[in-house]
Formats: structure tokens, C-alpha cells, sequence
């Protein structure tokens, strides 16, 4: 989703990997779509397809053994000894071709209706752009130009290169922590098994879906989290829930039709992230539990004439001098459901999380770290806009569960099982 979610206290970056998934997903306007469920494809599921890159104009692809190309169903193309590389490229509408690297002369051309696969012997590695990757690579056509690129890869061997990505590695401390985030990784998985279909695979490697770096960040930790939890999945009416995280909730979790226009969900409820009233926040070690940005009045119109306009944002209203931004309505968990910038054209009124992309951060082009926030602008004594102020709690959609608060559950002394009830409510922990 068009979200935060990787290892707390550098989810803010993830957001920039995010601008080819937003199109594919046709999802400019508010948040990823629910997806349409599969029924009982999660059952029998053991490998999962990972979309790497779509649309990219060449591959240079490689083995981290002796290895091979082949057509899906047809014959090999070539072989290669481990670290040696090939070269596929998309040559117009019409044409693929397959070259050895520095070499001029193709080894292959074929036609873009063609699935080309890379299998390492033995137990081998897939590798592209610098990483290696468990499993294979299927290579085919994008359209309408270019080439896709998905490591088909075994459930577990996935989660083993999400885990460090998501959550990290951290103290031993909070290794409950790492046990819950290994559950809810494998439930929304396999939740989402199809949900790109239409381009090829399962699920982006990216913020769109989950981070997956192949084998870059596999430790002993994640690896040991997922061993203890192997197989274990959360259930909601049957099927395996749309286990949502972020980094840090500030606070306060939230209902996930606050945030983006999906249905009402039941076990993506807001709930307080403290063991009870008056209590600290779990989540209150994250250093995005409280934070601050500010624009001056030219640096903020500015920003907003830049990433406003995919967000909808009136050409009318942009053209204008501010004159106010303020909270329009608030979610029942406090987050912001409309922030008004006013001008002295008009009015142009952002909603939920969406107000995220709009309000990029100071100095840069990451995403406002969530739309827990408030608001204002500072004035000089004639009453004319100086600056732009925003304070806010967490970082994230804040959906489901918080990575730092379930860390700060696990060093209070509670169980992965007591993380997951705790943030996902009404749902059973089954064995597959």
C-alpha cells in the first residue's frame, strides 16, 4: 500500500520506491485497493510469484551457480557458469532478445509472447541488479513495452527476505516482536495471492505490498521467528486476514476505512497501543512518536503545486496565495479525514491519508509521516501567512499492527500470540 511499513525509524524513505506500483495498481487516488479474494488458494499455495520490476527496457540476469535459460515449456536458450551473466532486452513490440554479457551477437531472439526462465542448479541463486535471490526467475513481456521480471520463490524462503526488511533485527528483547510480524507476514501473503494477476505475479516487492530484498538481510533472527511460528496463519470467517502494518502508530491504531475507502473489516479496528488508561504508548520509543515540520509560506506552495496536482488538486486553487490550511474533520481515532488549503483562488480539501503525499517533508520529497497530525499556519501581525506548521504522532497508516509497539509488548513481557489479539482483533491463530 501507499504506505510505511518498513523497519521502524526509516519507513519515511520507502515511500519514493512506490511511483511505478501506484500506476500499475491504478491506485493515484486514495490508498491501495481492497483486493478480491481467491478462495482457498492459500491452502495448497507453497511457492509465491514476486514481482521485482515491471517495465524495465533490459535485464541483466545471473546464477550464483552453473545456471540456465530456457523458454517456459520449450528448450533452453543457454547456459552459464556461476557469476556469468546474460543479457535480455525488449527490442520494440515484436521482439526479445537474449545476449551474452559483452558479447554483440544475440544467443537468442523470440518473440515477446515468450516466458523465459532462469533455474540455478543445485541450490543456487537467482541474481539481478546486484542481488541474489532464493528460487527462480521468470522473465516475460510487459505492456504495452518492456520486461517483468518475478522470482517465483517458496513461501517460507519469501518471509525469510520480508522479515528483515519490515521489522528489522532487533534486540533480543523484543523477539516476540519479530515472532508476530512473522505471522502476520505469512497471513497477508497469502491473503493477497493473486492480487497482481494481471501483471504476472502475486505481490510487489515493494512498499506496495511487502519489502523483499532476496537474500541481502536474512539473519539467524527472522530465520529463528519463522522456524517457531512455521505454518501458523490468522484467520478471519475462514480465510486468511489482510494482516495490515506500519512503523509506528503514535498512540492509536486505526480502523481501515478511516484511512483508505475499503470496507469495514473486523479485525482492522482501532485500539489504544497501551496496556491500559493513563499508561504509556508502546509505541512511544519510536523516534516518529511525536515530530514536526515546517514550510514557509513559498516552500509549502511550492511543495503542493508540485505533488498536488496527481492528488487532484485544482489548477485554480494552485495558482493562488495561501491564506489557510486547517483540519476540516477528524477519523474516530483522531487521524485527520480532511485538511482544507485554502488560496486566494479557492479551497481544495485532501483526504485521510492521501494528505501524506501532498505534504512532502521539508528538504525533500518524502511523504508526511502520517495524517495523525494537526495543522496551522503562523501569521505575522497583519494577520499574511508566514509558514505552514504540522505536529504529529507516529509514522505510517497506522492500520493494524504497530511495529514499535508490538516491540514495546514484547519487552513488557508479552507473547507473539498476545501481540497479534491485541492488534488484530476476532481472529483465530490456526496451523495450516
Amino acid at each position: 500500500m501507499a504506505a510505511s511499513r518498513r523497519r521502524p525509524g526509516r519507513a519515511g524513505n520507502a515511500a519514493l520506491l512506490l511511483a511505478l506500483a501506484c500506476v500499475a495498481a491504478g491506485v493515484p487516488g486514495g490508498g491501495p485497493p481492497a483486493p478480491s479474494p481467491v478462495p482457498d488458494a492459500w491452502r495448497t499455495a507453497t511457492t509465491i510469484r514476486v514481482g521485482l520490476v515491471v517495465g524495465a527496457p533490459n535485464l541483466l540476469i545471473a546464477g550464483s551457480t552453473d545456471w540456465a535459460l530456457s523458454r517456459e515449456g520449450g528448450t533452453q536458450i543457454a547456459s552459464a557458469k556461476s557469476g556469468a551473466r546474460l543479457r535480455v532486452v525488449r527490442l520494440g513490440p515484436s521482439q526479445m532478445e537474449v545476449y551474452r554479457e559483452g558479447e554483440m551477437a544475440p544467443v537468442w531472439s523470440g518473440s515477446p509472447s515468450d516466458t523465459l526462465l532462469v533455474t540455478p542448479d543445485g541450490n543456487g541463486y537467482s541474481g539481478w541488479s546486484g542481488r541474489w535471490y532464493r528460487g527462480s526467475f521468470r522473465i516475460h513481456a510487459s505492456q504495452p513495452e518492456g520486461l517483468t521480471l518475478v522470482n517465483e520463490v517458496p513461501l517460507e524462503s519469501y518471509l525469510r527476505g520480508v522479515l528483515p526488511e519490515e521489522i528489522g533485527q532487533p534486540p533480543d528483547s523484543d523477539y516476540e516482536a519479530v515472532k508476530a510480524q512473522a505471522v502476520a507476514a505469512r497471513s497477508y501473503t497469502l491473503s493477497y495471492l493473486g492480487r497482481r494477476a494481471p501483471l504476472g505475479f502475486d505481490l510487489w516487492a515493494s512498499v506496495e505490498d511487502q519489502v523483499y530484498g532476496g537474500t541481502a538481510r536474512e539473519n539467524e533472527q527472522s530465520n529463528r521467528a519463522l522456524r517457531a511460528t512455521a505454518g501458523e496463519v490468522l484467520l478471519s470467517e475462514g480465510t486468511p486476514i489482510r494482516a495490515l502494518y506500519s512503523s509506528a502508530c503514535g498512540g492509536r491504531t486505526s480502523n481501515v476505512e478511516d484511512v483508505w475507502p475499503w470496507p469495514w473489516t473486523p479485525y482492522l479496528r482501532s485500539v489504544r497501543d497501551a496496556e491500559g488508561p493513563g499508561e504509556p504508548s508502546y509505541c512511544a520509543r519510536s523516534s516518529n512518536y511525536r515530530w514536526r515540520e515546517e514550510w514557509d509560506a513559498e516552500t509549502f506552495m511550492a511543495t503542493i503545486r508540485k505533488f498536488g496536482p496527481p492528488e487532484g488538486a485544482p489548477a485554480a486553487v494552485l495558482a493562488g496565495e495561501l491564506q489557510d490550511v486547517r483540519v476540516g474533520a477528524r477519523s474516530r481515532s483522531g487521524r485527520v479525514r480532511e485538511v482544507i488549503v485554502a488560496t486566494t483562488r479557492g479551497e481544495w480539501i485532501l483526504r485521510g491519508d492521501r494528505t501524506r503525499w501532498s505534504f512532502r517533508r521539508p528538504g525533500g520529497d518524502a511523504i508526511l509521516r502520517s495524517s495523525f497530525l494537526k495543522v496551522g499556519v503562523l501569521r505575522d501581525p497583519s494577520g499574511k501567512p508566514l509558514a505552514v506548521v504540522a505536529t504529529g504522532a507516529g509514522n505510517g497508516h497506522g492500520i493494524g499492527l504497530c511495529q514499535w509497539g508490538a516491540m514495546g509488548m514484547a519487552r513488557a513481557g508479552k507473547s507473539y500470540k498476545e501481540i497479534l489479539s491485541h492488534y488484530y482483533k476476532d481472529t483465530n491463530l490456526i496451523h495450516m
